[in-house]
This record gives C-alpha cells, sequence and structure tokens, in this order.
C-alpha cells in the first residue's frame, strides 16, 4: 500500500476501532443485568419480536455477546464477510422498537421521538459508518487492512 493510500484509510482505521471499542463496551454492559441504559428497549423488544420464546434477560445475553463479537472483530480487523452479515443484522434489529414500542419511541409519530426514539434514530449513523469500514476495508483473504503510517 502507497503512503497515499495508507493516508486515505486512516479515518476508516479510526471509524473502525471506534465501532468495534462501542459495540465491545454497549455489549458487554448487557451481559450483566441493571449495567446497560438500553436493556428494558432492548430486552423488551427482543422479547416481543419472539413471541415471548426469549426472556428479556436471556435475548440480552444473546444481544450482549453478538456486540461483544462485533466489537472485537471490528478492533482486530477480522473475518468482515461474517461481521458484515452479523452487523446488517444487528442494524436491522435496532431499528424494530420503532415498530414494536412506538409508544416509547414519539411523543408525536414520527416528528417528535423521546428520547428512547432519539437513542434509536441515531443508530442510521452507526450503520453508515459500520458500512463504510466493512465495504472499504475488504481485501482478498478476508482479513481487514488496517492502515499503516
Amino acid at each position: 500500500m502507497s503512503r497515499s493510500e495508507a493516508k486515505a484509510m486512516q479515518p476508516f482505521t479510526m471509524l473502525r476501532i471506534s465501532l468495534g471499542i462501542v459495540y465491545f463496551l454497549f455489549g458487554f454492559l448487557k451481559l450483566f443485568p441493571d449495567l446497560s441504559p438500553a436493556e428494558m428497549l432492548a430486552g423488551e423488544t427482543l422479547s416481543r419480536v419472539s413471541g415471548q420464546l426469549l426472556s428479556s434477560r436471556d435475548a440480552l445475553r444473546v444481544l450482549g455477546a453478538a456486540e461483544c463479537a462485533i466489537g472485537v472483530s471490528f478492533l482486530l480487523g477480522i473475518r468482515p464477510k461474517v461481521v458484515f452479515a452479523i452487523f446488517l443484522g444487528h442494524m436491522a434489529g435496532t431499528i424494530l422498537p420503532l415498530f414494536v414500542l412506538p409508544e416509547l419511541m414519539f411523543k408525536v409519530a414520527p416528528f417528535a421521538p423521546t428520547m428512547h426514539g432519539q437513542y434509536v434514530i441515531k443508530n442510521l449513523i452507526i450503520a453508515a459508518a459500520g458500512w463504510a469500514v466493512l465495504s472499504s476495508m475488504g481485501n482478498a483473504t478476508g482479513r481487514m487492512q488496517p492502515s499503516t503510517t
């Protein structure tokens, strides 16, 4: 990789590391009761979507483990194709509360989101960032290429 190519990749590297930290930290918090501020929202959404087959607690454990795995992969730059699939599924799931729990998402739908609604809607930024990182970093070996300076 040329010096100019490496320099062009630096913002994607910072974005990848930032996403890794956020995903790992938020996922880790979901593994322990009462630590995640998103616990009620995520647990209730997943419980409803599963038709009550998963308890909120079990749903949070699965979600937390998936988020930790995504975070580690972003941090280490490994398995971008697998992570991309999990990431897209996760991002699709993050918008579910808008439809499953609209009473928590909006004061006046769809124009006045509550704090919970804003929390969910901001995931558009995370989706765009992850898409940019994962689509720009893959190579023939299936390993993300972090920038080098």
